[in-house]
Parts: structure tokens; C-alpha cells; sequence
């Protein structure tokens, strides 16, 4: 449905999605999952810990980037209460996974180092929009680059309340705000013919610094996950690093946004839709095929298994976001949070 044009917000006027943000969602929600596929392997394989680095360098901040392009101020608090209320299911499911298998019972109210941190970072974000919505945009963004760029120095900033990420992540939210996706389409449309070789060199030599210099970059892992403060090798140049690491994102974003196509993809642009599934469902699923399945023992056999360990990464990430099984609960959930404005 068309969306209204509010009065001091940015407004994007279109009848139907656009094709572009539903294949890039579906890249990055794949890329997320294959991510945390190789985490639990990044530190016994050099390939591994290449592809981490390269898929962290950029996959949550274009997510984060995107939301905020979508990002309008209606519904805020049904939007806040969506996101927390998903979130702290999540948090259940997995401490009773930790309770049940690990014997270990643990759960963190309002810290979270693991999955569900993305839920209550974009309510965060929504809140923050909705209290700044009068403030310069532009203004907000310079701030929040500063910020982020000192609050490394900072050892107690961390996980609780999520403030790590919301201050590191916050840059490319609010660029997202500020962007207008009809502008994006025009330019790249308007200058493809420069644009696409721009970004697939851009693409091609990071993928190189990633698998082929790796030692020299990989001292950017902590900063590309936004949850860590600066590393003791880093202090004395930490804000130089942090501006470094936010350049690559921005140049990586940049890239995936040229060479990503505009037109819908058979399937693909459907599934660009259901990233919250994916996001929901993929580490629960991961933990119990780690128990029940001999999916980690493909790590140990050769080339081949590797390959088989990552295709089922991608596979999984297909099958969450085709499959309206797993729409469960998330769709219940959204239904519950906006059922005064659907009445």
C-alpha cells in the first residue's frame, strides 16, 4: 500500500515494495546465517574466519540501514512492543535450551550477547526516533559517528541494555532515515554503467584482503560486531580504527546495493520478506541439529563436508523464509501488537 506523507519526515511513495531491498534482505539474512554457522568454527579454520570477517563487515549494518529507510514514526509503540515482545521469546527459548541440555539456567533481563539483540535494538531505535524526531537528522548522524568512535574507549559499554550495538550500530540507522529510496533507484539506474564496475572492484579487492591478507585485517573482527570495546593492540588508535571499519562498511553497503538487482527474483524477492523468520528461528534450529544431527562433525571432513556444513547453512536459511510454518510466532505475536489499528 502507498505510503502518507508525514509532515518533517522523510517520505518514500510507492504502491508496491521494491525489489531491490527484498533481494538485498534475503543476501544478508542468508549471509547472517551462514555468519554464525562458521563462528562456532572461525578460530580452528583460516577460510572460515575470511568468510566470518567478510560476512560481519557489513551484513548487520545493511540490514540496520535498511530498516532505517523504512522506518517511519506511525505505530511506534506497537512497533516496540513487536520487537521486545519477540525478543524476550526468543531469550526463553534459548535459556531453556541452556536449562534443559546445559544444565545451566541463565537468563539476562536486559543484556544480551547472543542472538536476540537485534529485536530490542531496533525497538530502541524506534524509540529514539520517535524523542529526536524534531532534531536534525544530519545532526544526529555526525553526533552518533563521534560518539561511537570514542565510546570504544569505554570497558563498561557492553551488552547490558544493549548499548554497545545501539551506539555503533546507530550511524547507518540514521543514514537510512535520511536516504531516499526513489534517489537510490535513480542513480544507480542513471549511472550503472560507472557504478557496477565501482562496486564489483570494491567487492573483489576486500574479498582479497579477507582470504588473502587476512592477518592485516582481521584485527577489525571485535569492531565489525559491534558489541566490544576497543582491543588493548587498538587503544592508541582506536578512533582511527573505528572510522576505518565504519569506511568499509559504508563502501561494502555501497557495493552490495549496486551490484544487487533491482528486478524481482523468482522466489528470492518473496523470501526477501521473511528475514525476522530467519532471524527467529535459524540459531534454535542450528542448536538442535548441533545435538541431534552430525552436522558440526562436517567440519572435520575435508573440503567437501565444509562445503556441505555451508550449503546447509543456506539451506536452512531458504527454508525459514519459505515456509509459512515459521511464520509462527512472530506473525501471532504482530497480530496481537496491532490489532487496534486492523480493527
Amino acid at each position: 500500500q502507498p505510503m502518507k506523507k508525514v509532515k518533517g519526515e522523510k517520505t518514500i511513495t510507492m504502491k508496491k515494495r521494491v525489489a531491490l531491498w527484498d533481494n538485498i534482505k534475503f543476501a544478508m539474512i542468508i549471509l547472517m546465517v551462514i555468519g554464525h554457522f562458521v563462528d562456532v568454527f572461525a578460530e580452528q579454520s583460516h577460510t572460515f574466519r575470511s568468510i566470518y570477517l567478510f560476512i560481519y563487515s557489513f551484513h548487520m549494518p545493511m540490514m540496520i540501514f535498511v530498516s532505517g529507510l523504512f522506518y517511519s514514526k506511525k505505530n511506534t509503540s506497537q512497533k516496540v512492543i513487536f520487537y521486545i515482545s519477540c525478543g524476550y521469546l526468543l531469550k526463553i527459548i534459548l535459556s531453556l535450551y541452556k536449562l534443559i541440555f546445559l544444565h545451566e539456567a541463565f537468563f539476562s533481563l536486559l543484556a544480551d550477547s547472543g542472538i536476540p539483540w537485534f529485536m530490542f535494538v531496533l525497538a530502541l531505535y524506534n524509540i529514539f526516533m520517535y524523542f529526536t524526531e524534531n532534531i536534525s537528522k544530519k545532526y544526529l548522524l555526525i553526533a552518533s559517528v563521534v560518539l561511537a568512535c570514542f565510546c570504544g574507549y569505554d570497558t563498561s559499554i557492553g551488552d547490558y541494555l544493549y548499548i554497545s550495538r545501539f551506539v555503533n550500530f546507530l550511524p547507518f540507522y540514521l543514514a537510512g532515515t535520511i536516504v531516499d529510496s526513489n534517489k537510490i533507484l535513480e542513480l544507480k539506474k542513471k549511472y550503472l554503467s560507472i557504478l557496477f564496475p565501482t562496486a564489483a572492484i570494491i567487492m573483489i579487492f576486500f574479498v582479497y584482503l579477507c582470504f588473502k591478507q587476512l592477518d592485516y585485517v582481521y584485527i577489525c573482527r571485535h569492531l565489525f560486531t559491534g558489541r566490544n570495546p576497543f582491543a588493548d593492540i587498538i587503544i592508541p588508535f582506536g578512533v582511527l580504527m573505528r572510522l576505518l571499519c565504519y569506511i568499509i562498511t559504508t563502501l561494502m553497503c555501497f557495493s552490495i546495493i549496486i551490484l544487487c538487482p533491482n528486478k524481482k527474483i523468482a522466489g528470492i524477492t518473496y523470501m526477501g520478506r521473511k528475514t525476522l523468520n530467519v532471524y527467529f528461528w535459524h540459531w534454535p534450529i542450528f542448536l538442535f541439529l548441533s545435538r541431534y544431527t552430525a552436522l558440526n562433525e562436517l567440519f572435520t571432513m575435508g573440503i567437501f563436508g565444509k562445503i556441505s556444513y555451508l550449503c546447509i547453512a543456506i539451506v536452512l536459511g531458504i527454508i525459514l523464509s519459505s515456509l509459512k510454518l515459521f511464520d509462527f510466532p512472530l506473525k501471532q505475536i504482530e497480530a496481537i501488537c496491532f490489532q487496534k489499528n486492523n480493527k
